[in-house]
This record gives C-alpha cells, structure tokens and sequence, in this order.
C-alpha cells in the first residue's frame, strides 16, 4: 500500500510595503545615495508622513542601509537627514498624548508613560515626573483614550504615593514649621501687636514690620500700596472685577509698562481681617513717613535707596530676620488664618497666591502632582482630590468662595 507523503510547502516571503513605498518615494522624487543632506532634509516631512509608526521607520532605515541592485546603500548622515530620529527631539506631553491618541496602541501608551518617568531617585525629580505623567494621563482622556485604558498603562501607583509623601513632608515643612520664624514674629504675637495699635500716636519701626507682615508686603511698597473698595457701575463693570469681591489692592513693585502706571487690582487678604482697619494702619505709618516721624525701610527722605537702618533693627534681638522674610511670614500667617482647620495643599496655595498678589501662578513642579492617600498603600492615589487640570479650572471659583469666606 502505497503511502502519500507530505511535502513541507515554503512560504514565499511577504513584501515590506514599506520598503515599497521608500522606493516609490525615492524615484518619484530623483533621490539617491549621492542627493546631498540638504536635498534628504528637504524631503524628510514627506517621507515620515508616509510612515505610520517607529517599526515602519525602522524597517525603511535598514531598507537604506542595506541597499538593492537598483541603487547604493545611503551613508549614516544621509539616513539621518532624510529620516531623523524623533528620539532625538524633546517631544512635548501633549505632542506624545496626541500621538498615542491617534494611533490608539497600548505599546506606544506605555512607551511615552515610562519616558515621562523618574530619570533617578531625587526627590525633587520624582514630583516633577509624577506631574508630568498626571498631565499625559489627562491629555489622554481630552484625546478619547478609554479611562479603563489609561488606568492599566499610564498610571504608576507607587510613583504617585512617591511623590505624595514627599510633598506632604514639603508643605508640612513649608507651612506648619514654625522654627523658621522667629518667636516675635509668631502669628500669635502679631495678631496682638496689630490689634493693640494706636493710630494716635507715632508708629515705632516694630510697627513698620509688622504692618508689613500684616499686608504680605515688600518692603518698599510701603509707598505704593493701596488698598481700596470697589463698587462698580453695573452696566459697565471692569474686566478685572469678579461678582462679591468687594476690597481690592494696587501697586506693585515689579509691574511694567502700562501695568505700572495702571496696576490691576488683585484682591486683599491679610492678617488683620477687617480691611478698613489694615487701610487705616497702612495710611498711619505712611503718613509718619512723610511727615518724618518715622523712616522708611528702605528709601531716605532724598528718594535715594538705604535700606541698611532697617535691616540693622530687624538683626537684634527679639527680631533675628531680615526685611525680605516679612513678606514670606505675612503670606504664611494669612494662609492659615483663612484655610480652616484642615486646609488642602491646593486651598493654601491659593491662599498664599491671594495673600502675596501674585498675578501668574509661579511655583515649581512640586505643587502639581496627583494627590492620594499616602497613609495607605492600599487607596486610589487619585480618587481624593482634584487634578491639576481640574484645579486650574476651578480655581477662580475657588478662590471667589474663599474671599467670601471672611468678608460676607
């Protein structure tokens, strides 16, 4: 009985449409191996628009390396310029967001989510890698990727909690360390200094200080501050006036152009709670300085600048600092008057924007990160509290509520 044998078939080989279509793209626009690099760079959008993803570029790279009987293979700098490395360019988040939205490829998603990742083990590196891949997780979902998705590739619990202690250490540091300020200079201490001061007679230079600390100022704008009451017409209220605000502050020290002899009012928030009665110390140390019953802490009669008799009283004792911390005691101080009993870190930070009339939000990477509980391992790091991108759209509404908080 005859037996039938089975012969192994061998697959011809597919063709690589990509390798296919450099090919056409080469003949159709007359480029060989001796095309100089700027006649490559030329071309270079063409080419990579016609290629999906890093495997076609990959495959057309080997592709020029190699060579066909039909031409020569290119040298190393003209596939550079005719096909660039993308690894090279600092990509932005939202360019790798939209990207990965595009092609919908969980590879690429992990990909960029570890590339925004920690580079070492710095504190300081892995807040601000934290708050980069919050902000690639957010720019995923405005792209249409699924939340289920960006949960199970772009999302490092153990990164967030990282970070999280390490900014509760931070703002427990920065906001409720009192050793960094001197005794003196305690908010109890100045509360009751402020609500002891006489206006009728003449203010002493441990007025002038606490008064700055008072309005969070700096030092200088002891001459340019003013803090006012705004009602204005309803038919024609001002860009900058927001509903409810009532007490506003203008000038600034570091406003320029039009901003300088026009300043914006921002609005007041200081120790003394009462604005009425902070305009009133204000307009009582000013006036002793004009009448020269007091020296400025800074400029002498003549407009000329020597700040050195003030910052030689603030370096005795009781006193131990110097004129450019008052402003950072004041800032603290009304935080804590006005956040409640337990403040968010995102509640002080507005606070403290408010308190030091901050018109731009300029703080450094530590104060955007993704919240969580950083006293269980076992909680959603995000589901507590608000993203950055949710506080920056909430945040006029928030800080409208806190403003409402003392002066209604």
């Amino acid at each position: 009985m005859a037996t039938k044998t089975t012969t192994s078939k061998t697959q011809k080989p597919k063709a690589n449409n990509f390798v296919l279509v450099l090919e056409q793209f080469l003949e159709k626009h007359n480029l060989t191996a001796d095309s100089t690099l700027e006649q490559l760079s030329e071309h270079a959008p063409k080419l990579d628009a016609l290629l999906p993803d890093w495997m076609a570029c990959r495959c057309v790279k080997v592709a020029l390396t190699r060579g066909t009987d039909n031409r020569r293979s290119f040298s190393k700098e003209k596939i550079e310029a005719l096909l660039p490395d993308k690894r090279k360019r600092k990509l932005t988040i939202e360019e790798r967001a939209k990207y990965c939205a595009k092609d919908g490829d969980f590879v690429d998603i992990i990909a960029n989510h570890w590339a925004l990742g920690p580079k070492n083990k710095d504190e300081n590196e892995i807040v601000a890698s934290a708050s980069r891949q919050s902000t690639f997780r957010a720019k995923l979902a405005e792209g249409g990727i699924e939340t289920a998705i960006i949960e199970v590739f772009a999302k490092d619990k153990k990164l967030i909690q990282d970070s999280n202690k390490i900014q509760k250490k931070r703002t427990k540091k920065r906001m409720a360390n009192l050793n960094r300020i001197p005794k003196h200079f305690s908010l109890a201490n100045v509360q009751k200094r402020i609500q002891n001061m006489d206006v009728s007679k003449t203010p002493t230079r441990e007025d002038l200080a606490d008064v700055i600390v008072m309005l969070s100022m700096r030092p200088a704008e002891i001459r340019s501050l003013q803090i006012n009451y705004y009602e204005p017409d309803p038919s024609n209220i001002p860009a900058w006036y927001k509903e409810r605000y009532s007490w506003y502050c203008t000038g600034y020290l570091k406003n320029k152009g039009e901003k300088k002899k026009n300043p914006p009012p921002r609005p007041f928030l200081s120790i003394e709670k009462n604005p009425e009665r902070a305009r009133e110390l204000l307009t009582w140390i000013r006036d002793a300085i004009k009448a020269g019953k007091l020296r400025d802490s800074v400029y002498t009669e003549s407009g000329t600048r020597n700040a050195w008799p003030f910052n030689e009283f603030l370096k005795q004792e009781p006193y131990r600092t110097k004129p450019k911390n008052l402003r950072d005691y004041g800032c603290k101080h009304a935080s804590r008057i006005h956040g409640g009993k337990n403040p968010t870190p995102q509640h002080l930070k507005l606070l403290l924007r408010i308190a030091m009339r901050q018109e731009s939000d300029r703080l450094d990477a530590g104060d955007h990160y993704a919240i969580g509980d950083t006293e269980s391992e076992d909680s959603d790091p995000e589901d507590e509290h608000n993203s950055e991108l949710e506080l920056e759209s909430t945040e006029n509404d928030e800080i409208s509520d806190i403003i409402n908080m003392y002066i209604y």
